[in-house]
């Protein structure tokens, strides 16, 4: 058993180059490696890795991520024909021209069945 020593060791901290840094930050969103892996990698603990990301968020070091991303609209031949309310019935049918779409009112569902059997054969 060893004796207590009397004496502290004294820890300094380490300090890291600003393009250390923005290597190891950038090497974390680059999307290969998680950022434990990166952290790891380098000898780092993964919160002082994160601490580093947000600080370069802040300092906008980092691409802006755009809050809205515009998508393109189909033309309207191409856009799906809206759905059948609670009130209704909506068969679609495929064809070599299209879709068709039948509704029919959920009270005359009897009729709607008749159809559909003469239809089908």
């Amino acid at each position: 058993m060893t004796p207590p020593s009397t004496e502290r060791e004294i820890r300094r901290r380490r300090r890291y180059a600003p393009s250390f840094k923005a290597k190891i930050v950038a090497a974390c969103l680059e999307g290969d490696a998680s950022i434990a892996q990166v952290a790891l990698q380098h000898g780092l603990n993964t919160n002082l890795v994160q601490t580093w990301i947000r600080k370069a968020k802040r300092q906008s070091q980092l691409p802006a991520v755009p809050d809205f991303v515009p998508l393109p609209v189909p033309p309207s031949a191409d856009l799906p024909t809206p759905p059948a309310t609670a009130s209704e019935i909506c068969i679609e049918l495929p064809s070599s021209q299209g879709t068709i779409t039948v509704r029919w009112p959920v009270a005359e569902a009897a009729q709607c069945a008749h159809w559909l059997k003469g239809l089908l054969g």
